[in-house]
C-alpha cells in the first residue's frame, strides 16, 4: 500500500479509537505533502463537519470532490456546510442533485429536507418528505416533517392534521408529536380531543415553552386550571409568542 493509503488507514483507525484530534493532525499534517490525496482532503472535510467547523469542511470538502468522486453522504455533509457558511444555491444544487441520485439512500431523505428546511426551501422540503412517506410509509418524522412544511408554506392548519395524526400514531410516545396533534384538533374546533391527548401527559418532562403555551391554552379552555397554571408558572415571566 502507498504512503497515502497506510496514512488514511491510520487515521481511521485513531477516529474509530475516539482519538479525533489526533487523527485530525495526521490528516492535515500528511495533506502537506500529499496535497492532490483526494480521500485524505474527505477525510479531513468529514471530521471537520463533525466538529462543527463548517467552514473549514466546506473548503476541505471542495477540494476533496474536484479530486475523487463524492458518495451521497459526504455529498449531504458539503450542501450542509456549503448552507451554513452563505452559500445557498450551490448548497441548494447539492441538495437537489442528492435527491435526484439513484444511490441516495433514504436514511439521508430527513438531513436533506432538513437542508432545505434551512435554506427556506419549504416547498422543495415537502416533496423530500412526501417521497420519503411514499418509500417508507412508517417513518413517523417524515409525516411529522411534511407538516411542518405544510404550516411553513402557509397552508391551513387542517391541511397538516392527517400527517401529525400519522405521525403520533406511528409514534405515540414522541410529546412533540402529541402536543402538536392537539393543537391542531384545538385549531380545529375539536377541543375535547385535544385535551383527552394532553391529560396524559407528564408535564414535569416538558420543558418547551411553545409546546407549554400551546398546553396551557387547552388546558384552561378544558376547565382544567391545575393542569393550565402548572403549564403557566414553568413558562416563565418569557414574553416571547410562538
Amino acid at each position: 500500500m502507498n504512503q497515502g493509503g497506510d496514512v488514511l488507514r491510520r487515521c481511521f483507525e485513531l477516529a474509530g479509537a475516539g482519538q479525533l484530534d489526533e487523527a485530525g493532525d495526521l490528516a492535515e499534517l500528511s495533506l502537506d505533502v500529499e496535497a492532490d490525496n483526494g480521500l485524505l482532503w474527505r477525510f479531513v472535510g468529514v471530521l471537520r463537519h463533525r466538529c462543527g467547523d463548517y467552514t473549514g469542511a466546506r473548503d476541505a470538502l471542495e477540494t476533496a470532490q474536484a479530486l475523487v468522486p463524492f458518495d451521497p453522504t459526504t455529498s449531504c455533509l458539503l450542501a450542509e456546510s456549503l448552507a451554513r457558511t452563505g452559500h445557498p444555491g450551490p448548497a441548494r444544487e447539492v441538495y437537489e442533485a442528492l435527491v435526484g441520485d439513484d444511490r441516495c439512500p433514504d436514511k439521508l431523505l430527513p438531513a436533506i429536507a432538513a437542508g432545505l428546511g434551512y435554506l427556506s426551501e419549504f416547498s422543495l422540503a415537502l416533496d423530500v418528505c412526501v417521497e420519503l412517506i411514499r418509500r417508507r410509509p412508517e417513518h413517523a418524522e417524515a409525516h411529522f416533517g411534511a407538516a411542518f412544511y405544510l404550516r411553513r408554506l402557509g397552508r391551513p392548519p387542517a391541511t397538516a392534521l392527517a400527517f401529525v395524526a400519522r405521525a403520533h400514531e406511528l409514534a405515540p410516545d414522541v410529546e412533540l408529536y402529541r402536543i402538536s396533534l392537539a393543537t391542531l384538533l384545538d385549531h380545529a374546533g375539536r377541543r375535547d380531543e385535544a385535551y383527552e391527548l394532553l391529560r396524559g401527559i407528564d408535564l414535569d418532562g416538558v420543558s418547551c415553552r411553545c409546546c407549554l403555551r400551546r398546553m396551557t391554552t387547552i388546558f384552561l379552555a378544558a376547565g382544567d386550571s391545575t393542569r393550565g397554571e402548572t403549564c403557566r408558572r414553568k413558562t416563565g415571566d418569557d414574553p416571547e409568542d410562538c
